[in-house]
């Protein structure tokens, strides 16, 4: 008897515990869509919202610089960044006297919706193409791809030459042939993210969000609010988590889709392939020294004894990986563009933010040698 009063009371327990977490989750999931619609208000407000039907969904596309401009300019962000609009504004001053600069998001990043179709790269580009038309811009176009944007790109030139004036690649997605065993992702950091905002988590997660975008010095407050506005609106949708399933795919397809073409072509790299570049950013740090000691030693490889000779030797080393990566995988791809100009500019993926004076340069010396 005392045995059922005491299970009783376990799960009187268990049940009272289980209530009142389902009652904190509803809480969240309400404040989570409170400041979702509250978010999207601010955005409208700060004129970082302009949906334009693209098909079956509505995409943000957003206009600086000069309408009457030479060139219009369109800006297409890599996997997982909504804020392009916001971070890639010091790249692109030195773009908006004379050009028209167009920032289009596809299905959901930002406030653009989200959509169940499959986020292949005809869709994308489909999806690109009725929005711009929608929004009355007219090609051609000089397309601003960065990172994954460049596969975009890369099928958007071969498949609709007419469309594009010129490309400008910033440090892009490589593109090469991948088997069709291979073409499978899982993204379990984005499926993670997708599920606990899903769960209403992440309206309230600040802390989880800035383990993914870190605040950034330069953004004045009203920019910061609406990088993370942003960021929370595209870890919600189903169509970004698609495009990272996606990604193997459609390298493989825009790889096979090209057509070489003389289209005006520019490849920024921010590979390292020079020692000087090595010396000029201060990347081979300690810890990158004692990793590639470390890949020499599971080779048996002789290692040096001095410091010095250590330092000198993971230089070699680095370079060596700098220089394989160039001649096996990035060259090969340029090659097959056609008139694709090869243009080093070192440092982080993110180079539009980290030396976007040198970016925006290499950009406009391009944009301006079209009319030569």
């Amino acid at each position: 008897m005392k045995a059922k009063k005491a299970f009783k009371k376990i799960v009187r327990v268990f049940l009272i515990i289980l209530a009142i977490l389902l009652l904190l989750w509803l809480l969240v999931f309400i404040n989570s869509k409170i400041r979702f619609k509250r978010d999207k208000a601010f955005l409208e407000e700060k004129g970082y919202c302009n949906l334009v039907t693209a098909g079956e969904y509505s995409v943000n596309v957003l206009s600086f610089g000069n309408e009457n401009g030479k060139h219009r300019i369109i800006a297409m962000a890599g996997y997982g960044i909504p804020d392009s609009c916001i971070t890639m504004g010091k790249m692109t001053a030195a773009l908006e006297t004379d050009n028209q600069v167009i920032f289009i998001d596809r299905a959901g990043y930002g406030v653009s919706d989200d959509t169940t179709q499959n986020m292949t790269v005809e869709n994308i580009v489909e999806g690109y193409r009725t929005a711009l038309k929608n929004a009355g811009i007219k090609a051609p176009y000089v397309l601003m791809p960065h990172s994954i944007g460049g596969v975009y790109a890369t099928y958007w030139e071969s498949k609709y030459p007419d469309e594009i004036e010129a490309v400008a690649i910033i440090d892009g997605t490589e593109l090469e042939a991948i088997p069709p065993d291979e073409q499978d992702n899982d993204n379990d950091e984005a499926a993670l993210y997708y599920r606990l905002v899903k769960c209403g988590i992440g309206g309230t997660g600040d802390m989880l969000l800035k383990h993914f975008l870190p605040p950034k010095e330069w953004l004045n407050d009203d920019e910061q609010k609406a990088e993370y506005a942003m960021a929370l609106m595209t870890y919600d949708s189903r169509a970004v988590l698609s495009e990272s399933e996606q990604e193997s795919r459609n390298i493989n397809t825009a790889w096979e889709a090209i057509v070489t073409n003389d289209i005006p072509k520019i490849y920024i790299s921010t590979a390292y392939f020079t020692a000087e570049d090595i010396e000029a950013d201060g990347i081979l740090t300690d810890e990158m020294i004692d990793e590639l000691m470390s890949d020499r030693k599971k080779l048996k490889a002789e290692l040096p004894k001095t410091e010095e000779e250590r330092r000198q030797m993971a230089l070699e080393d680095y370079l060596e990986i700098g220089r394989d990566y160039k001649e096996r995988v990035l060259l090969p791809y340029l090659e097959k563009l056609g008139n694709c100009e090869l243009v080093s500019l070192s440092g982080d993926h993110l180079i539009y933010e980290q030396k976007p004076d040198e970016c925006g340069q290499i950009i406009r010396d391009f944009i301006d040698s079209l009319e030569q």
